[in-house]
């Protein structure tokens, strides 16, 4: 004799797991900005002027300009990558979803090679600077934005 309940049970265990299927799903929003940081002169790029605060308060540099801004839209585990200065790209991997942070692999490329890989942990619609390497007569830094 077939037991009914078990395919209640089984609908009812689909129906629990649908949100988390759907977050999985769900793409998430990356926004890369390229900045070349420098204390050659003192110049704040208007298009940072969001960014103005967190840059002179992290950072030492006396000006800032940007040199591209990607956006990226990407599944959990699927990677993505923008174009940097001097034949670098940054890959950049979201891995898990927990609670309202992202887990983001960032990898710098330079000639096919890992130079720099760190994960961050980045709350939904915020977004973290990181330092990157020396380029023409400054540094770059990468500002990694995201929402779900």
């Amino acid at each position: 004799m077939k037991m009914p309940y078990k395919k209640w049970l089984g609908i009812g265990m689909l129906l629990m797991l649908w949100p988390v299927a759907q977050a999985w799903a769900q793409p998430i929003n990356v926004t890369v900005k390229t900045v070349l940081a420098s204390s050659a002169g003192n110049y704040m790029d208007p298009q940072l002027s969001r960014l103005t605060d967190e840059l002179k308060s992290v950072f030492r540099y006396t000006s800032y300009r940007l040199l591209a801004q990607d956006r990226l839209n990407l599944q959990l585990n699927q990677t993505g990558n923008t174009g940097l200065p001097g034949q670098r790209r940054l890959n950049i991997t979201p891995l898990a979803i927990e609670g309202q942070r992202v887990k983001m692999r960032l990898v710098l490329m330079r000639q096919g090679s890992a130079v720099f890989n760190t994960d961050i942990l980045l709350r939904n619609r915020g977004s973290i600077t990181v330092g990157g390497p020396r380029y023409e007569n400054g540094y770059l830094l990468f500002n990694v934005s995201s929402f779900f």
